[in-house]
């Protein structure tokens, strides 16, 4: 019989520690193994979690970028100014949200830019075309507005219309060929990718202002507007030069500064390019009389005297009212940019301007060769309509009501539509139109159609005259009762918002139904702001804006002038 302890040391003890090692070796085994698929699972958890990370970063980039797109297209329905200052509030708000966002505003804005520069030296050249007022207005609208292919076209149907072929087929084709090449290196301005160094840029420009100088001496052949008297054949009564609007500035004198500044001649300024022209020429342009020299010597009633009082004729005027100024027709807009631009001088400006044209826009002085000289006033006169059915959806009569509106107002149908749409259709069109096209009046006489047209025209005017977005009667909430207690107040951020959330319950229960319309006009005042829309006023910007717009102060200095530097640097972001 085996020894019990033998058999302890032998047997029991080595075979229950080679279980223990062995137990010990898998519970080894299956801990690694364990640790093995932890670290699987956490590699594929933290790969999951890259991936979802990734995608959420990617979509948002994707939203982002889109948001950023659908911003930046905004600019693409506005006028090259606006869209240029839209251009740059962008980037002075940092408002882009993604990489492609900020690489997308850069190239726009610099093709803004240089489609402003063409624009520019596009409107240059108009003077030498000899056209009226209103043809002359319409083109640089189209320019404005970017449209330098549809400009360009009509210029060349306006020009079919004032050469007769059969007299004059050689230098018509002449002019028509030159336009084309102005038309074609203005093209090669546009420049979104900086490629054009500033040499290749000047020669281009020095190109165009060669063409533009031949252009007219073509032209000058065929004018068909040479103001000429029955003074004989010595030609003394030929009008050597004119002066214009309310500060009566000399064409002839003044010229080459107004095209160097503003792009254009005397004749074609607006009334606040004027009077920045005219505070240049009292700072910078002294003229010797008598015993005196000075800028405002160029304004005959500054030294010239009374023959009964001996007092120069500017000073029964000086020092008077707003509205002693304003009875010729200047507004409150005018009066301030007087104030700003003539600083100290600004009262003898004032005399000055309603010395020598009341304050009317339109006066008109022709200085005759022989001397002497002959008043009157600028004359735009339009057609009323003549055939159609008046009231009539789609109708000869309304394209012509509509064509005379934008006539007598001196604006493209575009800007008509775009600035006094609303008005119009509120006030005009939905008093005799039904909603569906057809007139209230039924065959109504083209003489009493063309009546209510001119009626409500002249309203048309007056309202126009408020200078509703900006000037000198500042925008106030509208007088209706869905504006509430906001209404006949100034916008700030807090009535802004008010009115934000009364058009988002207005949307509500509109949805499906009509457009909502009653809020337009708030946006178009963000626009003017340089804003996308009126959702981008409820910020600090925006409020900013609205305190800026209400105070008399200029908002951007891109208004400002710097006459020290050539026009086409000193174009606005």
């Amino acid at each position: 019989m085996a020894d019990p302890l033998e058999m302890l040391l032998n047997q029991t003890i080595p075979n229950f520690l080679a279980r223990e090692m062995s137990n010990l070796r898998e519970d080894e085994r299956q801990q690694s193994q364990e640790q093995k698929a932890e670290k699987r699972y956490l590699q594929e958890f933290n790969r999951n979690e890259t991936r979802y990370n990734d995608k959420i970063r990617s979509d948002n980039e994707k939203q982002n970028e889109e948001r950023d797109r659908i911003i930046i297209s905004r600019g693409s329905e506005m006028g090259l100014n606006k869209r240029n200052q839209y251009y740059g509030h962008l980037v002075d708000s940092g408002k882009m949200k993604s990489t492609f966002g900020y690489d997308l505003l850069e190239g726009e804005s610099t093709r803004a830019r240089s489609e402003l520069e063409r624009s520019s030296v596009l409107k240059q050249g108009l003077g030498n075309y000899n056209l009226d007022d209103f043809e002359y207005m319409h083109i640089e609208n189209m320019y404005d507005e970017g449209n330098h292919e549809q400009g360009f076209q009509d210029l060349q149907n306006i020009l079919d219309n004032k050469v007769d072929l059969s007299n004059y087929p050689e230098i018509k084709a002449s002019v028509k060929a030159i336009s084309s090449q102005i038309s074609q290196y203005s093209k090669d301005l546009v420049d979104p990718y900086g490629i054009l160094t500033e040499v290749q840029k000047k020669d281009i420009r020095k190109n165009i202002s060669s063409l533009t100088t031949e252009l007219s001496s073509q032209y000058s052949q065929i004018s068909r507007n040479k103001i000429m008297n029955s003074g004989g054949d010595d030609g003394a009564g030929r009008v050597d030069s004119t002066d214009w609007n309310i500060l009566q500035i000399n064409d002839k004198v003044f010229d080459p500064t107004s095209q160097k500044f503003f792009g254009k001649p005397v004749q074609k300024l607006s009334s606040e390019e004027h009077i920045r022209l005219g505070a240049w020429i009292s700072k910078n342009s002294p003229r010797q009389i008598g015993k005196t020299k000075s800028g405002w010597n160029n304004w005959t009633v500054f030294w010239k005297k009374d023959e009964k009082t001996g007092e120069e004729l500017y000073k029964k005027h000086l020092n008077k009212s707003d509205a002693y100024y304003m009875a010729g027709g200047l507004s409150e807009s005018n009066l301030r940019l007087i104030e700003r631009e003539f600083g100290n001088d600004a009262p003898v400006a004032k005399a000055v301007m309603f010395s020598e044209s009341s304050g009317k826009h339109s006066s008109i002085n022709q200085n005759l060769a022989g001397g002497g000289s002959k008043g009157g006033s600028i004359k735009r006169t339009t057609a009323l309509p003549t055939s159609g059915k008046p009231f009539e959806q789609g109708s000869g009569w309304n394209n012509s009501a509509v064509n005379y509106m934008s006539g007598a107002l001196g604006i493209s149908k575009k800007d008509l539509k775009s600035k006094y749409g609303d008005y119009v259709e509120d006030n005009f069109l939905n008093k005799f139109m039904n909603a569906d096209g057809s007139s209230k009046l039924k065959n109504v006489p083209t003489k009493r159609a063309n009546e209510y047209l001119k009626d409500f025209t002249e309203k048309l005017k007056k309202f126009s005259k408020q200078d509703v977005l900006g000037g000198g009667n500042k925008l106030k909430v509208p007088s209706r009762d869905i504006f509430g207690d906001a209404s006949g107040k100034k916008l700030n951020k807090s009535i802004v918002a008010d009115l934000l959330s009364q058009k988002s319950k207005a949307l509500k229960r509109y949805r499906g139904g009509k457009p909502l319309t009653e809020y337009n006009w708030l946006d178009k005042f963000a626009n003017e702001l340089g804003f996308a829309n009126a959702e981008e006023l409820n910020s600090k910007q925006g409020a900013r804006a609205m305190r800026a717009y209400y105070s008399e102060k200029p908002q951007e200095t891109s208004n400002k002038i710097d006459f020290d530097l050539p026009f086409q640097l000193n174009l606005p972001r």
